[in-house]
């Protein structure tokens, strides 16, 4: 049996280590993927599951909250989420080559270096624009809302996304990187840096990453971003969180943590596990708002949008001695 302060210590060392960890394992695979001319593709979807199998195990060895441990009934519907979500990617990767096809790109002549770099600013860019419009106008929110409808916030239910959202995405980033030309080996980098951070934030680990939140999204960070308190609930940014301080949506008190996380009306949306009605919902939400159905007026469904506007101190969880 290890002693208690043992196990204080190894949970604190992978407070602080199992971030850096996981950006070194990307690093030496993605060296070794241009190195050998593997697939792209294959490589992309592969350190995915690389990332999702890494903060599995640490949710379960240093986990921030025990209560989110995902149930049986959450692994199901969290896996249907992730086929699905490869289905909706795989679509909508094929309608962006072949919008691109019919554009003419700018000739990029930048190193791998530069073409990575300037890809992960740009994605992070539009990334944060798109995530924060998700919060503002309706009909974004009648779908990014089913992302936000979960109690819990885990590396397993990133995966619950409206297909809209997807494509959307698609549409927007992967088409601007066509469109500025940057390499394949490029975007193959940013969409590493991307994947990464958009499973970390959503970890349910115990990390302390100190400063770096003042650079990267993290999940001390991101958990504020999904509280139901909107004077908390910033930072859109989903892999740097520099726009957030740029743009006046960076929300953190270190040590501290929301009290509740979801969505501020869960009436308004279907449960969590119905994953079918959630699909259906954005259409249900257009076709009642043209029909001026009373449960959809604008008064009854705004959107979850941040509110810095207030003077009221947010509640929060001091979790400093953890």
């Amino acid at each position: 049996m290890m002693p208690s302060s043992v196990k204080n210590q190894l949970r604190r060392l992978c407070a602080i280590t199992c971030y850096p960890l996981i950006v070194l394992i990307l690093i030496g695979y993605s060296s070794f993927v241009l190195q050998q001319g593997i697939d792209l593709g294959l490589a992309a979807f592969s350190s995915v599951l690389i990332v999702i199998a890494y903060f599995i195990i640490i949710e379960r060895l240093n986990p921030f909250k025990t209560q989110w441990h995902p149930s049986k009934k959450e692994w199901s519907r969290d896996g249907l989420c992730f086929i699905l979500v490869i289905v909706y990617g795989a679509f909508s990767e094929t309608l962006v080559r072949v919008i691109a096809l019919q554009l003419a790109p700018i000739e990029n002549t930048m190193s791998l270096a530069k073409n990575a770099t300037l890809a992960i600013l740009v994605g992070s860019f539009i990334g944060y624009w798109l995530h924060r419009l998700e919060h503002r106008h309706l009909f974004l929110w009648s779908f990014h809302g089913i992302h936000h409808r979960p109690n819990k916030v885990t590396v397993s239910n990133n995966s619950v996304v409206h297909f809209l959202e997807v494509l959307l995405s698609a549409l927007v980033i992967q088409t601007s990187f066509l469109l500025l030309g940057f390499s394949a080996e490029g975007m193959f980098i940013a969409g590493q840096f991307t994947a990464l951070h958009g499973y970390f934030i959503h970890a349910n680990v115990n990390v302390r990453m100190g400063w770096l939140n003042y650079i990267v999204a993290t999940p001390e960070l991101h958990r504020f971003h999904h509280s139901v308190e909107l004077k908390e609930a910033g930072n859109f940014g989903s892999d740097l969180s520099i726009w957030d301080q740029l743009f006046g949506s960076f929300f953190y008190r270190p040590g501290r943590t929301p009290i509740e996380v979801g969505v501020t009306k869960p009436h308004l949306f279907p449960c969590a596990f119905e994953v079918a009605k959630g699909i259906l919902h954005p259409f249900r939400w257009f076709v009642s708002r043209r029909g001026n159905r009373p449960r959809y007026t604008k008064s009854t469904q705004l959107p979850q949008e941040y509110d810095n506007t207030s003077r009221s101190t947010p509640s929060t969880i001091d979790i400093s001695k953890r």
